[in-house]
């Protein structure tokens, strides 16, 4: 990643990414694209949350338990978190526009929007509810898409890839395996991490 990348990460670590790095090593390089954090923040058009930058920095962008994958924040272009981002927002604006009760979630950059920036396996988005100018503040939430949209998560981000490593999928809302053929079905911890060689060979 371009410059101003460890400068984000603060001293107050959460101890969930500990737990989680004591599970999951973290790779040697992770890749986060070829594009510093503060550029990534210009294009989002504000800063992003220290637990979100804080699990970057330790593993980079890659695939947590063959289901959740994180996009690398600092890649331009479409494969990129910023375009996907931007990408799932608009996909959930349209359905929103058709069945609000369906969709009820705001959409950034509206106070409390949905800001995706994972996705998963089976199509569901990770992201947050941008409310108020804290982005420290702001609750995860899944858009899961079989399933009814669920309330905020209380947890941190580092809380969910571990509930998701150990197979607590009910914490996101999401039925057990046996009962939800699109659910993940890896209990065992794994990451697999993109680089700059393997992300997109196609792209």
């Amino acid at each position: 990643m371009g410059s101003g990348g460890s400068a984000i990460i603060t001293a107050m670590t959460d101890p969930a990414l500990t737990t989680l790095t004591d599970l999951v090593p973290p790779p040697a390089s992770p890749y986060l694209g070829e594009n510093g954090w503060e550029a990534v923040f210009k294009e989002m058009g504000t800063r992003l949350p220290n637990d979100y930058t804080e699990l970057l920095e330790r593993y980079g962008a890659g695939m947590w338990a063959g289901w959740l994958r994180f996009p690398p924040p600092g890649r331009s272009g479409r494969y990129g978190m910023p375009e996907t981002s931007a990408r799932a927002r608009d996909g959930y604006r349209l359905l929103r526009e058709d069945d609000e009760d369906e969709f009820p979630l705001p959409v950034w950059p509206e106070p409390g929007g949905l800001l995706p920036f994972a996705d998963t396996a089976h199509g569901d988005h990770l992201g947050w509810l941008a409310e108020g100018e804290d982005p420290d503040r702001w609750p995860l939430v899944f858009w899961p898409r079989h399933n009814d949209q669920g309330p905020p998560l209380a947890c941190t981000l580092a809380d969910v890839v571990y509930s998701l490593l150990i197979g607590d999928y009910e914490r996101f809302g999401f039925p057990p395996p046996e009962e939800d053929p699109d659910a993940p079905t890896r209990r065992s911890p794994d990451f697999e991490p993109h680089t700059t060689e393997n992300f997109d060979p196609h792209e």
